[in-house]
């Protein structure tokens, strides 16, 4: 058992949205700041696209330059089928920020690991949170070191969930997350052993959900469909005939994915749920990133959100540390942001008509129906 250590930080989660919070605290007050991911250095991650206003927040880390001579690539925009039969496209052409970007995600993560520890931060790979219990200055938090199987204990004065949608510390002190909307994507990653794919990011409504297709810049595509369990479930089968005869009755990235001559293919299989927290902060804690809200993946916004936050929420632990009083400002923000973007998700989802009698698409029309008769006034 290794000796219990106090930290002021503990982030638990190693991903863009904790290891931002890390770089963004440490540049502006010298703290012992100590992160703990649960996967392994090289794992597959999942997520793998940023608006073209995410290079603003990586030049407020002071990774920008860094991010540029990384293996990511530019991606000009959306070419979609979604409310119609035939292609729609959404350019970046004139965006003053430039593309959207197709990230390299273990680089990308790599990249904040490294300036995040040059700032004196710890990280702890491979190390699972199991649970918490509030002391009288902060949290002793018990760990389990995934490569010794071993587990310890350090304490943490201040705690910052960056689980991801789990929301793992908040689960553990009571606060479970209100999920409003659960889907399920299935994921295939394969290598590309011929051919040139598109540069676009493709996006096909089908009866059953949508499906979502992008190239990697491992030579590497993803190609992923969104649906409810029940049918993700047929998708599953130990050959993944389920999973490509679906995807081979896609008109538009079917013809895509023809050009290419593709190997070794990998399935995953990921639940994503909108959803927030009830409780997004308390005094000395608080969740960020997808921890705090989870969105649907038609948003698109999972990496800047994630990024964003851990900058936005370093006034608040700055606050804690330098006896300021600080206001809940956050938890409005993140909340605000939230009926935004559920705005939004609806909007986009009530522009597919053609299978309103579907189950996946009748839904999520009649989700958008009651919400605009509440908004007037109706029951």
């Amino acid at each position: 058992m290794k000796t219990t250590v106090t930290y002021d930080v503990v982030i638990i989660g190693g991903g863009p949205a904790g290891l931002s919070a890390a770089i963004s605290l440490l540049q502006k007050q010298e703290l012992s700041v100590l992160v703990i991911e649960g996967q392994a250095i090289g794992d597959e991650l999942i997520g793998e696209n940023c608006p073209p206003n995410t290079i603003l927040l990586l030049k407020q880390l002071r990774v920008a330059k860094a991010f540029y001579k990384g293996n990511h690539a530019p991606c000009p925009g959306y070419a979609s089928v979604w409310g119609r039969a035939d292609v729609g496209y959404n350019d970046f052409i004139v965006n003053p920020l430039g593309p959207s970007w197709r990230l390299d995600r273990k680089a990308f993560d790599s990249m904040l690991a490294d300036e995040a520890r040059r700032l004196s931060a710890q990280i702890h790979w491979s190390t699972q949170f199991l649970d918490a219990i509030k002391v009288e200055k902060g949290y002793a938090l018990r760990l389990r070191d995934r490569i010794a199987n071993a587990e310890y204990k350090v304490n943490a004065r201040f705690v910052v969930d960056a689980s991801g949608a789990n929301s793992r510390f908040a689960k553990a002190i009571g606060i479970s997350k209100i999920i409003e909307d659960r889907l399920f994507a299935s994921i295939r990653i394969a290598s590309i052993a011929k051919g040139k794919p598109s540069k676009q990011i493709q996006i096909e409504a089908v009866p059953e959900g949508w499906w979502y297709n992008a190239a990697l810049p491992d030579n590497r595509i993803i190609t992923m469909m969104l649906s409810e369990k029940e049918n993700i479930a047929a998708l599953q089968d130990s050959q993944h005939e389920g999973f490509e005869a679906q995807l081979a009755n896609t008109t538009f990235i079917a013809e895509r994915l023809k050009k290419l001559k593709l190997k070794e293919h990998q399935y995953y299989t990921r639940p994503v749920y909108s959803g927030i927290l009830p409780v997004i902060e308390g005094k000395d804690w608080v969740a960020i990133g997808d921890a705090a809200s989870s969105y649907d993946p038609i948003a698109a916004y999972g990496i800047y959100k994630g990024i964003s936050d851990g900058i936005r929420v370093t006034s608040k632990i700055l606050a804690f540390f330098n006896g300021e009083e600080e206001l809940n400002s956050f938890s409005a923000f993140v909340n605000e942001r939230y009926v935004n973007y559920k705005k939004n998700r609806d909007y986009v989802y009530a522009i597919e008509q053609r299978w309103y009698d579907a189950p996946f698409w009748n839904k999520r029309i009649m989700n958008t129906l009651k919400i605009t008769y509440a908004n007037n006034g109706y029951k």
